[in-house]
């Protein structure tokens, strides 16, 4: 993973799971843990790729990596 620290990766997932334990609404299981969630964005971030190759990579929709973006 290159330009994020593991230290900052794990804060960003911790930020990420504290939000979600605050919502606690029900909801369908992600198809991607968390982790993989704030790797997949900050893969959008760094490399600028669209959301049809990301989503290619991950197994996910265009429509769902656009989702997963924004939330995240």
């Amino acid at each position: 993973m290159t330009g994020v620290s593991r230290k900052t990766f794990e804060l960003m997932v911790d930020v990420v799971k504290a939000d979600a334990q605050k919502k606690k609404k029900p909801v369908r299981r992600p198809k991607l843990i968390i982790e993989d969630q704030v790797l997949m964005v900050i893969q959008y971030w760094r490399e600028y790729r669209t959301y049809y190759h990301i989503g290619s990579d991950w197994g996910l929709s265009e429509s769902a990596v656009c989702r997963t973006v924004y939330k995240i």
